[in-house]
């Protein structure tokens, strides 16, 4: 009996990849969608669909009033040409034409990533120990959030609110988390929640400031900073935000002072050198203008094209004609590279409509205008991928994943699908090194822990896959893969069906009845006989 159990493991494990661990990266595929839920009932009809990325984040133009503050003729046909050529993106919020894109990034409560699972681990103790704290199920979620889980995030947030229906920090990690699904009016909804629970929550009245000067509501975004300065007077966003209002406002000479103020604050806040910039060139003050810019383009700039055509038109004012020649032809290809950018993130939007929607063969042509456009653009690289793993196209797959990873080297979710398509292949070292890749970038991130759990066993190395899959199941305990792989890592040490092994082979199966095809017969039968 033993040696044939013994048999059994190892052919099963051979060929074992849990097709559900593929869709960990599927939460915010689409309108905030969670498959978290019912990801596991579908992992049998859905086979393996790799981690998809989520649609982009809207962002916010700010060509057309630029462009009516500094007139050059061809600015101003390619900033219609920006606007003609990108079709509206998934979720897109509402935009004011000429505002200006916020920094969102107040002061989040954070974890260093080394020490994600130990908190994680920490918090569900406490929860164990005191079910009813919504304190302890607020301090899970926030620490699900930084570890990448929305959807294990909201169930731990939405029973912190449960038992504390004002408990605003629960409120605001719900806004925080439809922020980075891209859901813009439903994140406006929950920062209202988190100040109205908290009018001393300084960081939701700077996210609902943030939002609405996106929404173009400049009254009360002014409001909400004014308080922000009041709770924080060292706030370096909320002078920037104030800055930017009374930019719209007509009032430059103002917009400069708070601008300056965000930086005495945060001398290295690259947007705020950009908009002091900017806002020095409308006010003609050419000389200082330009050491702004130039400070602003030595920063970490997301979007470098407005300031290199700001800076060539403080440089054109000076007299500097060869300077600024120069710099107008930087701006023009930044420009130009940022029409691409837009056209690929709209182009992978749809491709992640059409996927939801079954249709395989118009997500795949979806994902390939996107790199068309953007060849570097490694979330559609990954999307492309997944698109043809599920169409049995597994080497292309594996293609697209090594070239999303080429292109976004700490990509968690594309090491996690490299390293699935290369243990199919039987390629064990190399796999393990991907998995070791994904979770060194996504220290949080359970499906990778386990899938390094079992490419480790497929190579013997039993101790170090017991440390992963006690890793993955601290971070989400109801993962009914890791239950079953611990069950079976301890059938296969200690050749029998041990106590232990059955309660972690009944909790895999309580949670996900499917899974028996995943255990060996011999082990299976022994199991329901009560052996």
């Amino acid at each position: 009996m033993n040696a044939k159990w013994r048999q059994h493991l190892v052919a099963a494990r051979c060929g074992r990849i849990h097709p559900e661990l593929f869709l960990a990266g599927c939460g915010k595929m689409l309108w905030n969608l969670s498959f978290r839920a019912p990801a596991r009932n579908l992992a049998l009809k859905l086979k393996a669909i790799p981690d998809c990325s989520s649609p982009s984040v809207p962002r916010n133009d700010r060509l057309e009033a630029f462009f009516r503050k500094l007139p050059v003729s061809w600015p101003v046909l390619l900033a219609c040409l920006v606007i003609l050529v990108r079709p509206p993106l998934i979720a897109a919020a509402p935009q004011v034409s000429g505002q200006k894109e916020v920094r969102l990034e107040p002061a989040r409560p954070s974890v260093p990533a080394d020490k994600i699972i130990e908190v994680i681990a920490a918090a569900r103790s406490d929860i164990s120990r005191n079910p009813q704290s919504a304190e302890g199920y607020l301090s899970l979620g926030r620490a699900l959030r930084i570890a990448g889980d929305s959807g294990a995030a909201t169930q731990a947030l939405d029973t912190a609110l449960k038992l504390n229906p004002r408990l605003s920090g629960a409120w605001y990690e719900k806004g925080l988390l439809s922020l980075d699904g891209g859901t813009l009016p439903q994140a406006t909804e929950l920062f209202r929640k988190a100040v109205d629970s908290d009018p001393a929550n300084a960081g939701a009245h700077l996210q609902l400031a943030s939002l609405l000067l996106r929404s173009g509501d400049w009254i009360e975004a002014t409001t909400e900073l004014e308080t922000v300065l009041k709770l924080d007077p060292e706030n370096a966003d909320a002078h920037d935000g104030l800055g930017l209002v009374l930019v719209q406002q007509g009032n430059p000479e103002r917009a400069a002072e708070e601008f300056k103020k965000a930086l005495a604050r945060e001398p290295t806040f690259a947007e705020a050198q950009e908009s002091l910039g900017e806002t020095l060139l409308q006010l003609g003050e050419w000389q200082k203008a330009c050491a702004a810019l130039e400070a602003a383009l030595a920063g970490d700039l997301a979007d470098k094209s407005m300031a290199t055509y700001a800076l060539a038109s403080a440089l054109k004012h000076l007299g500097k004609e060869a300077e600024a020649k120069t710099e107008f032809a930087k701006a023009r290809e930044l420009m130009l590279q940022q029409v691409n950018v837009d056209k690929a993130r709209s182009s992978n939007d749809r491709g992640l409509q059409l996927w939801y929607q079954g249709d395989l063969e118009g997500a795949e042509a979806a994902f390939r205008q996107a790199l068309d456009a953007d060849g570097t653009y490694a979330e559609a690289h990954n999307n492309l991928g997944g698109v043809l793993w599920q169409m049995k196209k597994t080497v292309e797959a594996r293609e697209e994943f090594a070239a999303a990873v080429r292109s976004k080297p700490d990509f968690a979710k594309a090491h996690n699908n490299l390293g699935n398509a290369l243990l199919s292949e039987g390629k064990d070292d190399e796999a393990v090194s991907e998995f070791r890749r994904a979770v060194s970038s996504q220290p949080g991130y359970a499906s990778a822990h386990l899938n390094l759990a079992i490419a480790l066993m497929k190579k013997g190395a039993n101790s170090e896959a017991q440390t992963e899959i006690t890793r993955s199941l601290d971070l989400d305990p109801g993962m009914a893969e890791a239950h079953l792989e611990q069950g079976l890592l301890l059938v296969s040490e200690s050749n029998r069906l041990t106590g232990e092994a059955r309660k972690e082979l009944e909790a895999s199966l309580r949670l996900n009845p499917d899974l028996r095809f995943a255990i060996p017969v011999p082990v299976y039968e022994a199991l329901i006989l009560g052996d």
